[in-house]
Formats: structure tokens, sequence, C-alpha cells
């Protein structure tokens, strides 16, 4: 073909069958540099090593602490809404009485190494999920209102429970891969917890949304209206206030929190079985991936697990 007067070779090229091949009929040959088969990555290497999973402590590690980003999310999830919905405080406001929740967490993790340590990855991890647990229940009990103290309270030690669990799952997980293999069981991981976090907030904001309606009574208010009090809590306070209806301001707030009830009874037996899974399959002892001949090493004697997560 030609335009201009110049040849193009591009376009004159003659389509090659794919089983003609390449140079001299191979049909795994390609003609070009960095061209490969279809279906086949240069060095036959998968994208994820399946052999991390021959770990018992690596896969379960990852699935506990999926199941504890699941549990606790929707509690990161519904807190500042109520906060703000029924508390009656601004985003400062509500930050700041998330603190107790971020310093349980804090000292949660880092008492997490020791205690493990001490009695054992199995039993921290156990432990962490059942104080979660507790504590994710006796806040499905609260009402519009509770004090401050208690909601303080109990969200500070669901904080701990959660540090507890998740710094033991992630140290049980990662701690005793080779350094050639870590970077792909960190990349797991984190796909785990990236994937846990829109779950939780898509499934359990649904438990929630279904039980605020379930407590709504809107009779007798107009059409328009009562729309937008189901659609959610901020418009139903913004509709209840503008018609200076005192019932139906008490009717959204007591139904927002009979939602976050019924959302976290739903998280407290998340945490139950995180329990369970954890003191049935997560291993006492560490039982490391199998590597090939000469690959990877074995933690130093001294190496603790957060260090080797790290």
């Amino acid at each position: 073909m030609r335009k201009g007067g110049h040849r193009h070779p591009a376009r004159t090229r003659p389509l090659r069958r794919p089983q003609d091949g390449g140079a001299g009929g191979d049909p795994n040959a390609t003609g070009r540099e960095g061209d490969f088969p279809l279906g086949r990555q240069p060095g036959g290497q998968p994208l994820v090593d399946m052999g991390l999973f021959r770990s018992a402590r690596f896969t379960w590690g990852t699935i506990l602490s999926g199941f504890g980003i699941f549990a606790m999310f929707g509690l990161l999830f519904a807190a500042p809404q109520f906060f703000q919905a029924i508390v009656g405080v601004n985003a400062m406001g509500s930050g700041i009485r998330l603190l107790p929740m971020m310093a349980g967490l804090a000292v949660g993790a880092g008492l997490a190494d020791q205690m493990a340590r001490r009695i054992g990855a199995k039993i921290t991890a156990a432990l962490g999920f059942a104080v979660l647990a507790a504590s994710l229940a006796a806040g499905a009990t609260m009402s519009v209102t509770s004090s401050g103290t208690f909601i303080a309270g109990w969200t500070a030690v669901s904080g701990l429970g959660f540090g507890l669990a998740l710094a033991t799952a992630a140290s049980a997980a990662v701690a005793e891969l080779p350094k050639e293999r870590a970077g792909v069981g960190s990349a797991v991981f984190q796909s785990v917890q990236k994937i846990g976090a829109p779950l939780s907030a898509a499934i359990l904001g649904s438990v929630l949304s279904a039980g605020y309606l379930s407590q709504l009574h809107l009779a007798g208010l107009p059409m328009a209206a009562a729309r937008a009090v189901r659609s959610d809590v901020f418009a139903g306070i913004a509709v209840a206030t503008k018609l200076g209806s005192p019932q139906l301001l008490a009717s959204v707030r007591a139904a927002f929190v009979h939602g976050i009830g019924a959302m976290l009874w739903v998280s407290a037996g998340l945490a139950v079985a995180g329990v369970v899974l954890a003191l049935l399959f997560l291993p006492w002892r560490a039982t490391a991936a199998k590597e090939p001949a000469g690959v990877g090493r074995l933690p130093d004697a001294g190496e603790s697990a957060h260090d080797r997560a790290a």
C-alpha cells in the first residue's frame, strides 16, 4: 500500500496465523523481542504465589485479619454519624469522641507482641476477638440517652480488642515468610484488608439502614417528607426540625440508634466467629511456607514477630 508516494511496510506485512508461528515455523516463536505467546507470562511466574498458603499461619492470619477489619469497620462507619446526628456535635467533636477508640487500638497493638510471646499467638488473637465481641455487644445496648462516659468506655475497649486481634493476626501471617516472599505476602495480606473495608461498609451499612427503616413511624406525613426521612437520618432530623415535630424527631433518632444496635450485633457475631477460627485453626507454632532449595531463610532467633512483619 502506498500513500503520498511512500510505502508503509507495517501495513503490507502479511497477517500470520497463530498455528504458523514465527521464524522456522515454531508455534511458540513470536518474531519480535518482548512478545510472548497468548496466556503465558515471561518466566512462567504466577501473579500470586499459591505456595504462600501452605503455611497455616499465613492463611489463617490473613483470614482472621479480614474478619477483624470487617467487624470493626462497621463501628468506624457508624460512629461519626451517631455523634453528629444523635449527640449533635460537628465533625471536630466527632473526631475527638473517636480518640478513646484510637487510644485503645494503640495500646492493644503495643501489647500484642508481648502477649503472643507469653501465651502464644492463638490465645492472643482469640482473646482480642473476645474482647472486641464483648465491647461491640455492650455498644449494641446503647440508647439515645446513653452517657458519653459509657460510649467512650466501650469504644475504647473495642479498640483494645481490635488492636490485639489485628496485630497478632498480621504478625502470624507475614512474620515467618522469607524475605524473598515477604513482598508478595504483604500484598496479599493488604489486598484482603482493602477488600474487607468496602464489603463491611456495604453489608453492615445495609443492616443499619434496614434497622433504621423498620422503626420509623411516618403515618400522616406528606409523601415527599416521608421519602426524605427514609433516605437518611440527617434528612429525617432536618424534616422533623422544619415541621417542628418532637415526636418525629424522637422517632428518627431512636430508629437510627436501633439500626446501629443491629449492626453492632452483627459485628459482634463476626468477632465471635474470629474467636472460634483462631482457636480451631491458627497454629500454636510457626510452620513456614515451603521454599525451593536455597531460597529464603527462617527468621533469626532473636527477631520478634513484629520485626519480621515490619
